[in-house]
């Protein structure tokens, strides 16, 4: 079939959306499907030729985005954006539409804008949201399939070995809760475990600021950013990773990526978190630093319970392989085909 995917954002951005935009493209294209890919990111035409096996067309005209509906069978928008979508009132193309994110403001309030593209979901054959959290929050009706994770890459190294370490992966923006963590971390008193930091983001002075004038500076270690099989082999040493998140994160997919390369994962309760954590983790209050760091003691302390969480990961994770979940897509559109009439232009 012919498959028109919009991406709001896309390579070389790099995010969530964006990456499970070409994992899911490739995936269809592959299985057989001819694929465009929309999107409102700038790049260049030689390196997408390249890189990808479908046309990317970037910011394209009102005529080539009506050309490109005429010619789709069906229509994917991973994240609903309506500057992309407003051709379906003249084609009226099956249409899933997938929710990555909360429709309100970052302040919590339900703007006009979200009100109109909760509006626009009813008109779509299928719509799916990344957590149940988002599916409570943010349109009932929808299927929740959880975000892929790359499980070629993230994956338990024999040859590096656990140590006694905690490790943050995350930008260094204060809705993470990176300070809540060296607080926390400080309030531990342990002088054998270690804290590692691996990311960038402007909050990264005043956190070594925070962590000299805790007193912790010897064991906490800022790695900066790390990527592929570095960020890997890092990961490997660590027996914990904390997601200490002030915000409510749709999903989650560095859980599953601690999880994969054997930590056991601590994270905060708000939003998709749990979903990605399952019952391979633990979960503590949002915010609550008392909480936070008396599951850590426990965790520390408690090799069995350690145990028994990574006994867990891999039935879990197993859900989120992109093979699984793309299949779970590709069924949702042979129903979209198998129940609907052929396309006009």
């Amino acid at each position: 079939m012919n498959i028109l995917f919009t991406s709001n954002r896309f390579f070389p951005d790099i995010g969530g959306i964006e990456t499970v935009s070409n994992v899911l493209a490739r995936y269809l294209f592959n299985s057989g499907h001819s694929i465009r890919l929309v999107t409102q990111s700038l790049g260049d035409a030689g390196a997408d030729r390249q890189a990808f096996p479908f046309p990317v067309l970037r910011r394209p005209s009102i005529l080539s985005l009506l050309r490109t509906y005429c010619w789709a069978d069906v229509v994917i928008q991973n994240n609903i954006e309506l500057r992309q979508f407003w051709p379906q009132l003249f084609f009226r193309r099956p249409a899933l539409i997938v929710l990555h994110t909360w429709l309100r403001s970052t302040s919590g309030r339900r703007r006009f804008v979200d009100r109109l593209k909760q509006m626009v979901l009813f008109s779509a054959r299928h719509v799916v949201s990344v957590s149940d959290s988002i599916r409570q929050d943010s349109f009932r009706r929808s299927c929740v399939i959880g975000n892929p994770y790359d499980n070629t890459l993230f994956k338990r190294l024999p040859d590096v070995a656990k140590e006694k370490s905690i490790v943050f992966l995350g930008r260094l923006v204060s809705d993470k809760g990176v300070d809540l963590l060296l607080e926390s971390f400080h309030a531990l008193g342990e002088r054998e475990w270690h804290l590692s930091i691996i990311g960038s983001g402007p909050e990264r002075p005043s956190l070594e600021r925070l962590a000299e004038k805790l007193g912790i500076s010897s064991t906490v270690h800022f790695l900066g950013s790390l990527q592929g099989h570095d960020l890997v082999r890092e990961l490997n040493r660590h027996q914990l990773m904390v997601v200490p998140s002030l915000w409510r994160e749709p999903f989650g997919v560095v859980a599953l990526e601690g999880l994969a390369c054997g930590c056991v994962v601590l994270a905060s309760d708000g939003g998709g978190l749990a979903d990605a954590v399952g019952s391979a983790g633990l979960l503590f209050k949002r915010g609550v630093k008392d909480d936070l760091t008396d599951k850590l003691r426990l965790l520390l302390h408690d090799s069995a319970i350690r145990s028994q969480l990574v006994a867990k990961s891999a039935a879990h994770l197993a859900h989120f392989y992109p093979n699984v979940v793309c299949s779970l897509y590709q069924d949702l559109l042979q129903t979209m085909v198998k129940s609907s009439p052929p396309p006009r232009s």
